[in-house]
């Protein structure tokens, strides 16, 4: 049985997906993994009880008397939470869990109606607007969420039950769309990409038509897709429906879907995304701003969107093998995505800001809860991220230490065993076996923020800069390494993003880092920090990470909001310290900053005066 996130792709695709269980991370993602099945998972199913989630398909199913708890889409919340178990449960059975989803996914076939509907939203009272108000119900959005869930227990367990449910809600929507029953569009796409891999699962090519029909029906929030010309509005619907657009295009190999595909790919690259990976500028609409709108503050950067640029850009890699989508993937994955989660792994963030005054804090539980079960689906899932299989092909595109089995498009197995202290330093040494020594292609994904990477063979060395893929032909059992430049820098930022404009920020390989106030006891936004080499340090808090110290200067003269002429500065050196993004507000509330006042050292500002 194929066990992947997403099936091979069948027309344009020359690469194909592994499966999770294929995978074994047991570096730095292994104590997230961990976290999530031992604390995150339970933690939120008792949470689900508390809010009434679980009494709601009970009550649906005629099991509980009561009223429905009206939280719009919270089915879906329960779905995912599903697919996260399902997921976790390729590489780390258990019987009491398995047991727990069988009551769970009984409950969902005993809530469905006879046709197939099923959404506990519209039952009882409501059961009249079903269908009649598509721009904000989320109905279809729900179907999508129970249509993966199903396939992730499907693929984890061998068993029908859920996808047999699945099928038939989904065989209810297209009988309803192709019978002119339903005429609008869901106001939140989810399920198209839902559809394609249901096709993939099934073979049923009605579920892959029915994503075009609905292509080509008005989006309420993000408008006509073949007539979109930049990313805009909702970002997390955005992201949704550009998967499932992708989904698609890897399905049919139709070209009018990959020219918009690609071009709002572009737009996105080009002023829309924070440096933390982060997507969403604006509170208003949860959505996209104008290019270069990226304030801090204000930063939405909804972590649903975060999982769904991610979701997009490892789509975007099968159809085309562009390091590009994996640099960025990298980027959201080890900084706006993880920062969503408290390093108890029981509170989560909604929104994720770069700077803050110390008035954000995580939560275990939200009105609308779609983070908390969509990181826990994810960080379930994301072994399956690591590599891809060819003819005569395995590609590399994450690293952390893990062992790995591969199957190559040729028929071999390759066994990969990387060993690894990265992301905390740049050295990975990895040793591939093969069941059959023959000619591989190892393509290794080099980054683009490591200037002089060197890869080491058989008393060779080659000198590679990123970003880019390195392709190694070996014919036989290697053993090599790669040394990437990973050390604390600076960045600075378009001018055009007003923000940031005379800031700078700091990364060190993949993550960026922050200054928060437990740490820095000054106005943190009265920073200023001149060029210098920054020391690293490994110390204590996060988890023994490295922190990155320097020297900043303080502006003592901010008693008036104006001043006539130029600024009169009076300033004062301080020591700071910065910490992984990723680990910011675990210390109680704090300010945070991750963008800071620079200055030169030949500018008047930098002179005491």
């Amino acid at each position: 049985m194929d066990r992947t996130v997403i099936k091979p792709c069948s027309r344009v695709s020359k690469v194909n997906p592994v499966s999770a269980s294929d995978v074994k991370l047991t570096g730095f993602f292994s104590s997230y993994i961990e976290r999530n099945r031992k604390v995150s998972i339970p933690h939120l199913y008792k949470l689900f009880e508390e809010y009434g989630t679980i009494d709601n398909f009970k009550i649906a199913a005629g099991i509980k008397k009561g009223e429905i708890t009206r939280r719009l889409a919270t089915d879906s919340d329960f779905y995912k939470w599903i697919e996260a178990v399902s997921w976790d449960l390729l590489n780390y059975p258990d019987e009491q869990r398995s047991g727990l989803l069988d009551r769970a996914i009984f409950l969902i076939g005993k809530a469905q109606e006879p046709d197939g509907y099923i959404d506990t939203y519209y039952t009882g009272d409501f059961k009249n607007q079903r269908f009649k108000f598509l721009e904000n119900s989320h109905e279809l959005y729900c179907g999508g969420h129970l249509i993966q869930a199903a396939i992730a227990h499907f693929r984890s367990t061998s068993k029908k039950i859920l996808l047999d449910i699945a099928i038939k809600w989904a065989d209810h929507i297209e009988r309803e769309f192709r019978r002119n029953r339903i005429k609008k569009n869901d106001g939140h796409p989810e399920v198209e990409m839902a559809l394609v891999e249901l096709y993939r699962t099934t073979g049923e090519k009605k579920y892959l038509d029915l994503v075009d029909k609905l292509m080509k029906i008005p989006y309420h929030y993000t408008g006509n897709f073949f007539k979109m010309k930049e990313i805009t509005g909702h970002a997390v619907r955005m992201m949704y429906l550009l998967s499932g657009a992708t989904d698609y295009y890897l399905e049919t190999g139709n070209k009018d879907y990959f020219k918009i595909i690609k071009s709002l790919y572009k737009d996105l690259r080009n002023g829309k995304y924070y440096i933390t990976g982060g997507i969403g500028s604006r509170y208003f609409g949860e959505a996209f701003g104008m290019p270069f709108e990226l304030p801090n503050m204000r930063a939405y950067c909804e972590t649903c969107a975060s999982i769904a640029l991610m979701m997009w850009l490892y789509r975007m890699f099968f159809v085309e093998q562009n390091c590009e989508y994996f640099d960025l993937f990298e980027t959201v994955l080890y900084n706006s995505f993880l920062a969503a989660v408290s390093l108890s792994g029981k509170e989560y963030f909604y929104v994720n800001p770069l700077a803050s005054n110390g008035n954000h804090m995580r939560k275990d539980w939200y009105r609308t809860t779609c983070c908390p079960p969509n990181f826990q689906r994810f960080i379930a899932s994301l072994p399956a991220y690591f590599y891809a299989t060819g003819k005569n092909q395995i590609w590399i595109n994450l690293y952390d230490e893990n062992r790995a089995t591969l199957k190559t498009g040729d028929g071999n197995t390759v066994y990969v065993n990387m060993k690894t202290n990265y992301p905390c330093w740049g050295k990975v040494k990895i040793d591939i076996k093969q069941d059959r020594p023959s000619k591989l292609d190892v393509y290794l994904r080099i980054p683009a923020w490591s200037g002089k990477t060197t890869i080491k063979l058989q008393k060779k060395t080659y000198p590679v800069r990123g970003p880019s893929y390195f392709k190694l032909e070996v014919a036989e059992n290697t053993v090599f390494e790669i040394d990437f430049d990973l050390k604390a820098e600076f960045y600075s930022c378009n001018p055009a993003v007003e923000s940031n404009r005379n800031c700078i920020s700091i990364k060190r390989g993949p993550l960026v880092y922050c200054l928060e106030g437990h740490d820095n006891p000054f106005d943190l936004f009265n920073l200023f920090i001149p060029k210098q080499r920054l020391k690293e340090k490994l110390d204590g808090f996060p988890n023994n990470m490295v922190a990155i110290y320097g020297e900043g200067l303080l502006n003592k003269n901010k008693e008036c909001l104006y001043y006539k002429g130029f600024p009169e500065t009076n300033f004062k050196k301080v020591r700071f310290r910065a910490i992984p993004y990723f680990s910011w507000a675990n210390r109680g509330s704090s300010s945070m900053i991750v963008w800071t006042n620079s200055i030169s050292e030949n500018d008047s500002y930098g002179k005491k005066r």
